[in-house]
C-alpha cells in the first residue's frame, strides 16, 4: 500500500454486532486516500471471523492482537502498523461517528501547523451524569498535574506521526487518552478541540465506563494514574 496522508486507527474488542454497520459507514465516508486500520484486540467473540468474511476495499486493513491486555494497547499497535503522516483513531462502538475524523483533520489541515498541534473531539449531547463525571475528572486530572485537561476520553485525537517515537511507555490501559494528552500540554502543543456528538450505543456492552460501576472503575484507575504520571513525564 502507498503511503497514505491520514491513518485511522479502530481498535476493535467484541464488536461483531457493529462491525458491518461501521464498515458501511467506512466506506461511506472515507476515500481511497485515507488508510483505515481495524485492530481485532482481542476479542472473544467473532469480530476477527465477521472482518474476516468482509469484501473490503485496499484502503482498510485488518490486525489481530491475539490476546487483549488493554484498549491502549490495541491503539498503540494500530499507530505503529500506520503508513500515514497524520495519525488518529477513534471508537468502534457506533457511539462515535467516523465523519467525525474527516472533520477533525481538515481543521488539523487548514487552522494549526501540523507539526505542533492536536487536535481532538469534544463529546456533547451527553446525560448530566456523564457530563458530571467528565468534568470531575477534567478539574481532579487538571489540579494534580498541573494542566488544563477536559474530556479526556473524548474521540477522536489526530497528531502527527512525528511524535509517535517520542512517547515513552504509553499506558496499555485506557490511561492512553490521559497520557496523550499530558504529554502534549507538557510540551507546551496546542490542544484544539471541535464539538462531536455522543450517540447511544446500539450493539454490546460498553467496555470502559458505561455503567456506573464501569466508571467508578475507570475514575479508579485514572486517579492511580494520575499519581503515576507525575512522577515519569
Amino acid at each position: 500500500m502507498a503511503s497514505k496522508k491520514l491513518s485511522i486507527i479502530i481498535p476493535c474488542y467484541n464488536e461483531q454486532s457493529s462491525i458491518n454497520k461501521l464498515i458501511d459507514n467506512c466506506i461511506e465516508t472515507i476515500n481511497e486516500e485515507v488508510e483505515i486500520l481495524l485492530v481485532d484486540n482481542g476479542s472473544s467473540d467473532n469480530t476477527y471471523k465477521t472482518l474476516l468474511n468482509l469484501n473490503l476495499p485496499k484502503n482498510i486493513v485488518i490486525y489481530r492482537i491475539e490476546k487483549n491486555i488493554g484498549y491502549g494497547n490495541g491503539i498503540l499497535f494500530g499507530l505503529k502498523k500506520a503508513k500515514g503522516e497524520i495519525l488518529s483513531w477513534t471508537h468502534a462502538d457506533l457511539q462515535t461517528d467516523i465523519s467525525d475524523v474527516i472533520r477533525g483533520f481538515n481543521i488539523y489541515e487548514k487552522e494549526l501547523n501540523k507539526k505542533t498541534c492536536i487536535v481532538k473531539g469534544e463529546r456533547k449531547n451527553r446525560n448530566i451524569i456523564d457530563s458530571f463525571f467528565t468534568f470531575s475528572m477534567g478539574v481532579y486530572s487538571s489540579v494534580l498535574l498541573g494542566k488544563w485537561l477536559y474530556d479526556i476520553n473524548a474521540q477522536p485525537k489526530i497528531f502527527h506521526k512525528s511524535f509517535l517515537k517520542k512517547f515513552k511507555n504509553p499506558p496499555l490501559d485506557f490511561s492512553l487518552d490521559l497520557y496523550i494528552l499530558y504529554f502534549f500540554i507538557s510540551k507546551q502543543i496546542e490542544i484544539k478541540t471541535f464539538p462531536v456528538f455522543f450517540k447511544k450505543r446500539l450493539f454490546g456492552k460498553a467496555k470502559g465506563g458505561g455503567t456506573f460501576k464501569g466508571k467508578l472503575r475507570l475514575i479508579k484507575r485514572t486517579l492511580h494514574y494520575i499519581h503515576f504520571l507525575k512522577k515519569t513525564l
